[in-house]
């Protein structure tokens, strides 16, 4: 005869470990162990892409400030150059990362959106009155539409009475 174990049955001594607990411990476990492997492997391939891209002087300064957390007076000092000078090479590289052939791998190997659309899209959006640019239009059309049905109507009666002087 077998025994039937439901989720809620104890499998701890003290009653205080029941095996649904178990199990959800398992699937956290998974799920924390592939979001480590995704993480991994995302940041892989962006170093990849940042090395096929940049001069390797770019690539060091770039990875010396982004991984190893320097400053750039540290890696300034480290180089016997100027922190200007490391400005200048670390925007170059990431300038690189930005155009052609880079900028398409990075936007095809990674959810990134423009900064450009987006802070158009606020821009837009704040000066029309916190309205989405399709919303403002739309309401736009409809101010215009009742402005153009009024002067019609003015339009109409001066021509009324002009014809009753008539």
């Amino acid at each position: 005869m077998r025994s039937v174990i439901s989720l809620d049955t104890p499998i701890a001594e003290d009653n205080s470990l029941t095996l649904a607990d178990t199990l959800q411990a398992d699937l956290r476990l998974e799920d924390d162990t592939i979001d480590k492997i995704y993480a991994e492997h995302s940041k892989n391939e962006l170093w990849g892409i940042v090395e096929r891209f940049t001069s390797d002087r770019e690539n060091h300064i770039i990875r010396e400030i982004f991984i190893n957390n320097r400053t750039m007076a540290a890696v300034a000092r480290e180089q016997g150059i100027t922190i200007d000078r490391i400005r200048q090479i670390k925007e170059k590289g990431l300038r690189r990362l930005w155009i052609g052939k880079a900028k398409r791998e990075l936007l095809d190997k990674f959810d990134i959106v423009e900064a450009g659309a987006y802070r158009n899209s606020m821009n837009k959006f704040n000066e029309h009155g916190f309205t989405s640019t399709v919303e403002y239009i739309a309401l736009r059309r409809a101010e215009l539409q009742a402005e153009y049905e009024k002067h019609k109507r003015q339009i109409e009666i001066m021509h009324e009475q002009r014809k009753k002087c008539l």
